[in-house]
C-alpha cells in the first residue's frame, strides 16, 4: 500500500440523465454500504508484521464521494477519465477508494449525461470485486412485500467459504514453470523496458459485440482468444514502429478464484496465467492457434481449481509471496483482461447506465494494463500506461486494425 505507486483500479460508466448533487450520490453510497465491505475497510501496515485489514465503522462519504464540473467541452465522455487518474486516494485513516461524479463536458446540445469514476487500492478488491460494487450500487432494489404479523426475514447469509478443494497435477507443473520464469528477466521488448515516469494515461478504443461475437463463432473460438489475438497484432505493430524486432512477449492473465460466498468479500483472489503473446508471428490465423492452445477451456479450469487449493492450503505467507512471483514485471511486461458485465437494467434515480469500461493499473514496474470490458452492445477496450511507453495511446486503434485483419482472414476462408 505504501509509496508513489497507488494501484488504483476499478471503472468508468456513463449514465443517461440528469447528473444528481453529490449529496444525493453520497447518500445512495451510504444507503448501500452495509453490501459493500470492501468500501469499509482499509490496510492497516505495523512494524514487524504483515499487513492486515481493519473496518473503519464511521465512515464520512464526503470524503470519498467527489465532483468534478468541466469546464471545457470532451468528444467522448471517456477522455473525462484522464482528469482523475492521477489524484490520490484517500489515505490514512481512511479506506482507500474514491467515485468521481464528472459533469458538465458536453456542449449543452444533446441530451443530459454524467460520468461515474470508481477507483479503490487493488490490495482490498480485484476485477470480480469491482463487478459486485457495479452491480450492487446500481442494481434497482425492489420492495420486499410484508406479510401482516410475520417479521421481517432476517438477511440471508454468504455461504461458507471453501476450506479447499481438488489438486490438478496437470495443472501444477504449469504454475511451478510461471514460478520458475519470473525469475528470469526477458532481453526483448526494448520500449516495454524503460523507466516508468509514474505519470499514466488513458487511451480506448470500441468494437460492437455483435463483431466480436461473430469473428468468435467464425473461427469456433471465444471473445478473450479473439481478443488476445488482436492486442497479438497491435504489439507486433508496436515492434515495428519502434524498428524492434518483433518477438513472443509474455502476458499476465488475472483469473479469479473467488467462489459464490466470497463475490464481495475484502481483497484480492487472484492466480496469475502467464500468456505468451505470439507478436513474432505474422499471420493472424496461426497466432490464434496458439492463444487457443493456450486458453483451452480444461486447462483454465484446471489452473484455477488448482490455484485455489493450493493458495486455501498453503500457509498465508507462501501464498502471498508466490502470487507476487508471478506478478514481478520482469515475468511479464503486460497485464491483460476480458471482463463480461452483467448488469440488470442499471440505473441511478431516473438515469440509465448505457456506458461501461474497466480502470486497470500497471504492476509497479509495468508500462501497460488493458482491459476488454463487454457491456451490452459494446466491448471497450481501455488502457492505462505509463507515458514512458508512448505508443500505448495508439494501442486501441492497432487493436482495432488487427481485428480487421481476422476478420479478412475469416473472409478469404468462406471464398
Amino acid at each position: 500500500m505504501s509509496g508513489a505507486h497507488q494501484l488504483a483500479v476499478g471503472w468508468a460508466v456513463r449514465f443517461r440523465g440528469e447528473p444528481p448533487s453529490p449529496d444525493t450520490l453520497r447518500r445512495h453510497v451510504q444507503a448501500r454500504l452495509a453490501d459493500l465491505p470492501t468500501l469499509t475497510h482499509r490496510v492497516e501496515e505495523r512494524p514487524g508484521s504483515r499487513p492486515r485489514f481493519v473496518s473503519v465503522p464511521e465512515l464520512d462519504p464526503r470524503e470519498h464521494v467527489r465532483e468534478l464540473l468541466m469546464t471545457d467541452p470532451r468528444e467522448q465522455w471517456q477522455s473525462c477519465i484522464q482528469e482523475v487518474l492521477t489524484r490520490p486516494l484517500p489515505a490514512g485513516h481512511r479506506p482507500p477508494w474514491d467515485l468521481w461524479l464528472i459533469h458538465g463536458y458536453g456542449d449543452g446540445t444533446g441530451p443530459p449525461e454524467y460520468v461515474l469514476v470508481f477507483r479503490i487500492h487493488h490490495a482490498l478488491e480485484d476485477g470480480a470485486g469491482h463487478h459486485y460494487v457495479l452491480r450492487t450500487l446500481f442494481t434497482p432494489r425492489i420492495a420486499p412485500q410484508r406479510s401482516r404479523g410475520v417479521a421481517d426475514t432476517p438477511a440471508r447469509t454468504p455461504a461458507p467459504v471453501e476450506s479447499g478443494g481438488r489438486v490438478s497435477f496437470r495443472a501444477v507443473p504449469g504454475i511451478a514453470g510461471d514460478v520458475a520464469r519470473s525469475l528470469r528477466g526477458s532481453d526483448s521488448w526494448a520500449v516495454l523496458r524503460r523507466p516508468p515516469t509514474g505519470t499514466l494515461a488513458t487511451a480506448v478504443g470500441t468494437a460492437a459485440t455483435r463483431r466480436l461475437l461473430a469473428l468468435s463463432r467464425a473461427l469456433d473460438t471465444d471473445i478473450s482468444v479473439v481478443f488476445l489475438t488482436a492486442l497479438a497484432g497491435a504489439m507486433r505493430a508496436v515492434a515495428v514502429a519502434e524498428e524492434e524486432r518483433p518477438a513472443p512477449l509474455a502476458l499476465l492473465w488475472p483469473l479469479t478464484v473467488r467462489t459464490g460466498g466470497e463475490r464481495g468479500a475484502v481483497g484480492n483472489y487472484l492466480t496469475m496465467v502467464r500468456l505468451r503473446l505470439p507478436c513474432a508471428e505474422p499471420h493472424p490465423s496461426r497466432r490464434l492457434a496458439s492463444l487457443s492452445r493456450q486458453l483451452e477451456a480444461g486447462r483454465v479450469e484446471r489452473r484455477m481449481r488448482t490455484s485455489r487449493a493450493l493458495m486455501r492450503r498453503a500457509p498465508l505467507p507462501m501464498s502471498l509471496g508466490t502470487l507476487r512471483l508471478l506478478m514481478r514485471p520482469r515475468h511479464a511486461s503486460l497485464t491483460g483482461t476480458y471482463f463480461p458485465a452483467a448488469l440488470p437494467q442499471p440505473a441511478l434515480g431516473e438515469a440509465r447506465l448505457d456506458g461501461a469500461l474497466g480502470l486497470g493499473a500497471p504492476l509497479p514496474g509495468q508500462l501497460c494494463h488493458l482491459t476488454l470490458l463487454r457491456y451490452r452492445s459494446e466491448c471497450t477496450l481501455s488502457v492505462v500506461h505509463d507515458t514512458a511507453f508512448a505508443r500505448g495511446a495508439d494501442l486501441p486503434e492497432l487493436w482495432l486494425a488487427a481485428l480487421a485483419e481476422l476478420e479478412a482472414v475469416v473472409r478469404d476462408a468462406r471464398q
